[in-house]
């Protein structure tokens, strides 16, 4: 079935949810796509465009400057990208997946369109041709002519595409006669073209068949470092050196040591020269956004689970994809520690989709609290931490406050801190910073110092909560506190066991999953729950004076003269044993949870005074 949307000109006029199987009604209407669509968009229309048409025919649609062409997505990672290469040599636009939407009528007029029937059934459009497969290179080959680094750019651009589709000798060949035929803007010289595919051809089969590894000797270790580059697929990200193992990338120094060990002896000395030779010699990374390797060739990117053969990426899960997947200890567990209260486990398990967004995601930090034992928060942590695996830290709050033990964060999508101390933080600086997911400047031990984006969930338990200095909104806006307030009547000693089998990890990816479209269903924010709020709002007012004054004394605020309102505060901070704050501090924390100061005349004179403009100590 396919779904219209209606449009207001160029954009959605209603969200997502509300479309039609038909768009006779629309007078502005777009496709709804999916994730097994893909939809080429041309920016312009040239002879090497209409050729790929010829060979690949398809459902096309015209656009003001080019046309679109729709395909079946192939099981490679696709996003909605921009500008991007493709192995034929010209940038497109990639749209793709269900929030995504392609343009078919405008001003009550369809778009002029080639091969219409696939309209009535997209599910039988042709798959897309590699020549239109994208390319992790960024250089255009459109146009290009002698001088400009064309017989290179070529060169790289076939060498690098069969590498990442294991293209065979035929296809590069015709490959590089489309290239120089359509796109460049001035052809190579067919001799001058044949040298280049052999040497494109015999370089891959080198690399391929590790003819190579005949180099490795100890004698050497700059060109056994180059060979084993090759050999490990090594590469270099953040400082810090992956390799391939099975089919993920390991960061891991003693490991990589050790595989070198099975194909070359070495002496200790010559190992670190290895590991200094690496850092120049391997692929450096760049890229900051990945997605999420899972074992059996998936990746999750942006909430989907993708079959996709993916480069490299630091973020490897060791879960089981499983659809369906249903555990029956993790379901109880969890409705046992939420005391079945359904909004709380909602947010919970929007905690679990949290932890796997690396990108847009709310940037909350979450404490479990709970004053008495026996309430589940230790085996609650120990199942996300069996879940994560290597994708979880675990600093404390006061570790936050050094640039060396931040650096752990990085390559992490989770940071456990178990039991932290109810302690009075006095910089939170860097705890805002990572919480919101701003660049912050880390130090790790014996390297260059390089800025972080923190990606990782911050969880903590407590049995009483740690009081931040820093009264700011910035603070609110992010802590949601859990309460954990069930208790364990009978323990089961083989718990923790139950809920970090294979089962149960694949299980809590189907809700982590889940809590992901939640998400992003609602604006990017976690569902309201009536318990966080009130549990998160008793928390500052207890640890605030002013929000403890305003609880309970709004009557005492609204319309009143500024100084009849602090003198107010002074005096309920005096009958309840809280410390004031100064006069300006005082305000800047009312104007943290919606007042304003304004002016009025009473008696011809100007009083200020406040006034309420936003409701709501802190979110979700």
């Amino acid at each position: 079935m396919i779904k219209y949307i209606e449009l207001d000109e160029k954009v959605p006029k209603h969200s997502f949810d509300i479309f039609s199987t038909t768009h006779e009604h629309y007078n502005d209407a777009a496709i709804l796509l999916n994730s097994s669509i893909v939809v080429v968009d041309f920016d312009e229309r040239n002879e090497a465009i209409e050729k790929l048409f010829r060979l690949f025919p398809t459902l096309r649609v015209e656009s003001r400057r080019g046309c679109h062409l729709y395909y079946q997505k192939p099981k490679i990672l696709i996003k909605n990208w921009t500008g991007k290469l493709t192995v034929a040599g010209m940038t497109v636009d990639y749209k793709t997946g269900k929030k995504s939407i392609a343009i078919i009528k405008q001003d009550g007029k369809l778009r002029p369109m080639q091969n219409a029937h696939y309209l009535n059934d997209l599910s039988a459009l042709p798959m897309l041709p590699v020549y239109l497969y994208p390319s992790k290179l960024k250089q255009s080959l459109m146009g290009l002519v002698e001088g400009q680094g064309r017989n290179s750019a070529l060169f790289t651009h076939l060498l690098t595409a069969k590498e990442m589709y294991e293209l065979d000798d035929a296809f590069i060949e015709e490959l590089a006669h489309f290239i120089n035929d359509l796109v460049f803007g001035e052809p190579l010289k067919e001799k001058e073209l044949a040298s280049l595919i052999e040497s494109v051809n015999q370089t891959y089969e080198k690399k391929k068949k590790g003819q190579a590894i005949q180099f490795l000797n100890e004698k050497d270790i700059v060109m056994t470092s180059e060979v084993l580059v090759q050999r490990l697929d090594i590469k270099y990200y953040q400082q810090k050196l992956y390799f391939k193992q099975n089919d993920h990338y390991v960061h891991n120094d003693n490991k990589l040591l050790r595989e070198i060990d099975q194909l070359i002896k070495l002496k200790p000395s010559q190992h670190k020269q290895l590991l200094e030779l690496f850092k120049i010699k391997s692929e450096y990374i760049e890229e900051q956004d990945f997605p999420i390797k899972l074992p059996g060739g998936y990746i999750i990117d942006d909430g989907e689970v993708i079959q996709a053969d993916y480069g490299f990426t630091p973020y490897y899960l060791d879960v089981q994809y499983q659809e369906d997947a249903y555990d029956e200890h993790v379901d109880q567990f969890l409705d046992f520690f939420t005391m079945n209260r359904k909004d709380l486990r909602l947010v919970i398990e929007e905690m679990f989709g949290h932890i796997l967004m690396t990108h847009s995601f709310p940037h909350k930090v979450f404490f479990f609290q709970g004053s008495k034992g026996n309430n589940g928060k230790s085996t609650f942590l120990k199942m996300i931490n069996a879940f994560a695996g290597d994708l979880a830290s675990q600093l404390t709050l006061n570790d936050f406050n050094d640039a060396t033990s931040v650096a752990f964060l990085d390559g992490k999508l989770v940071n456990i801190g178990d039991d932290i101390d109810a302690s009075y933080l006095e910089q939170s600086k860097n705890f805002k910073t990572l919480a919101s997911g701003d660049p912050i400047m880390v130090r790790p031990i014996y390297q260059q110092p390089f800025k972080l984006k923190n990606k990782a969930t911050l969880i903590f338990t407590c049995n009483d909560m740690p009081t931040f200095k820093d009264k700011s909104g910035g603070i609110a806006r992010r802590v949601v506190v859990i309460p954990c307030d069930n208790q364990v009547e009978k323990r089961d000693m083989d718990l923790d066991r139950k809920l970090s089998t294979p089962n149960a990890k694949s299980y809590i990816l189907r809700l982590a999953l889940e809590g992901i479209q939640r998400i992003k269903a609602n604006g990017g924010k976690l569902t309201e729950s009536l318990t966080i709020q009130a549990k998160t709002k008793e928390y500052f007012v207890s640890s605030d004076s002013v929000l403890a004054f305003e609880s309970e004394n709004q009557h005492l605020i609204v319309n009143r003269p500024i100084k009849d309102v602090y003198n107010a505060y002074v005096a309920f901070c005096f009958e309840n044993g809280f410390k004031e704050v100064g006069k300006t501090e005082f305000g800047r924390r009312l104007s943290n949870i919606g007042y304003e100061s304004k002016v009025k005349k009473v008696n011809g004179k100007p009083i200020r005074y406040y006034e309420k403009v936003t409701d709501g100590v802190t979110g979700q």
